[in-house]
């Protein structure tokens, strides 16, 4: 199976084989133009030969009909996932016409009927959720760290530091300081909080700041580097045994 997530900055692919171990993998950005990227990786797709191609898109419907266009050339199966508020794996009260895929796929690779969960997505936003014995219950959208100090840089006139690490939560005594550990403590301030209110939620965390946040957080995190390949899995799985 080759799996293909195309997320708002960048094109992931894997490819696994039938018991669903991962042979090869990677990740580059797509720089809004991820039809011509694949163009230039439908030859290794066609030498990878996979039997069915599992598709995670949050680019909209134009951009998905140019990567269709061009997956379509390899004469191999392939299909887009739907998000279904109501799969049987996991529900939700959410409106699905507004519940991002990978956001999505990242619960449904996480979800577990027999525990309380908060899913934390650390990509090009922070997402929070929610889920109570596979029943979503709602969550939190906002910026990451490099989107909150963009933010911050474009809108004020004596803050020009663009560099610098998001290292401490710890207060800062330099303004580069200050931004970068101000910037990372609401994030983490935000995860502590929810953690607060729901402490009998076990939390997971899963994405590129994943390891950078989680060290911070007040009580142990589940750190799951491969929620979203797990949620396709599980998502085309379902759809097999209704077939």
């Amino acid at each position: 199976m080759l799996w293909l997530d195309l997320g708002n900055t960048r094109l992931k692919y894997w490819l696994t084989d039938d018991i669903g171990q991962i042979i090869s993998h990677d990740a580059t950005q797509h720089l809004q133009a991820p039809a011509e990227l694949l163009m230039g990786l439908t030859d290794r797709f066609g030498h990878y030969d996979p039997d069915f191609i599992g598709i995670s898109s949050v680019l909209g419907d134009e951009l998905n009909a140019k990567v269709s266009k061009t997956l379509s050339r390899l004469d191999i199966p392939f299909e887009f996932v739907d998000v279904d508020a109501a799969h049987p794996l996991m529900s939700s009260a959410y409106d699905a016409t507004q519940l991002g895929c990978d956001r999505w796929l990242q619960m449904l690779g996480a979800v577990d009927k027999k525990k309380r969960q908060c899913v934390i997505g650390c990509g090009t936003a922070i997402t929070i959720d929610l889920i109570d014995h596979a029943q979503h219950l709602g969550g939190y959208i906002f910026p990451n760290i490099y989107l909150q100090r963009e933010s911050l840089f474009s809108g004020t006139k004596q803050i020009t530091i663009s560099n610098g690490t998001f290292d401490s939560v710890t207060q800062g005594e330099t303004t580069q300081d200050a931004v970068h550990r101000g910037i990372l403590l609401s994030i983490v301030g935000a995860v502590n909080e929810i953690s607060n209110r729901h402490p009998n939620f076990e939390l997971i965390m899963t994405g590129g700041d994943a390891h950078m946040i989680a060290q911070h957080v007040n009580r142990p995190v589940r750190i799951r580097d491969d929620l979203l390949l797990n949620g396709l899995a599980r998502y085309f799985d379902e759809a097999k045994s209704k077939t």
